[in-house]
């Protein structure tokens, strides 16, 4: 098993706090939250991806200020294959994603969040009809 550890920065009932977060992968993919608050969530699944969506969705108040919260940011079949889940593209409507559409899910990003991850399913979504017509 790997461990790595990163920090983040999220905000809570308007309080912005750090979090240190541990990512562990093995046959399955850990992710540990810790934050300032003493609140710890943890969650498990097959890419890191996966698991901050998980962890989000046991304290949708905590606002994760990162790419991988932002609404518009989706991961592809091959991008968590290759990174488990730790890269996804940057997406606009109507235009299909590029390389430099690559993203690390964890970079500090303060614009376009959602604190619910059933947002970005419902942008994945129009994001891909958008392509079709």
């Amino acid at each position: 098993m790997n461990l790595k550890k990163i920090s983040l920065t999220c905000m809570s009932d308007g309080v912005v706090s750090d979090a240190e977060v541990h990512l562990i992968s093995g046959v399955k993919c850990i992710m540990k939250v810790y934050i300032e608050n003493n609140q710890q969530l943890n969650a498990e699944g097959e890419d890191f991806f996966e698991c901050f969506k998980k962890i989000r969705r046991l304290n949708k108040s905590i606002i994760y200020y990162c790419k991988g919260a932002k609404i518009n940011v989706i991961p592809s079949r091959m991008t968590r294959q290759m990174s488990k889940g730790m890269s996804a593209y940057e997406t606009n409507l109507g235009i299909p994603a590029r390389k430099e559409n690559l993203v690390n899910i964890f970079e500090y990003e303060k614009e376009g969040l959602a604190s619910d991850p059933l947002e970005q399913d419902e942008y994945e979504a129009k994001w891909f009809s958008s392509l079709i017509n």
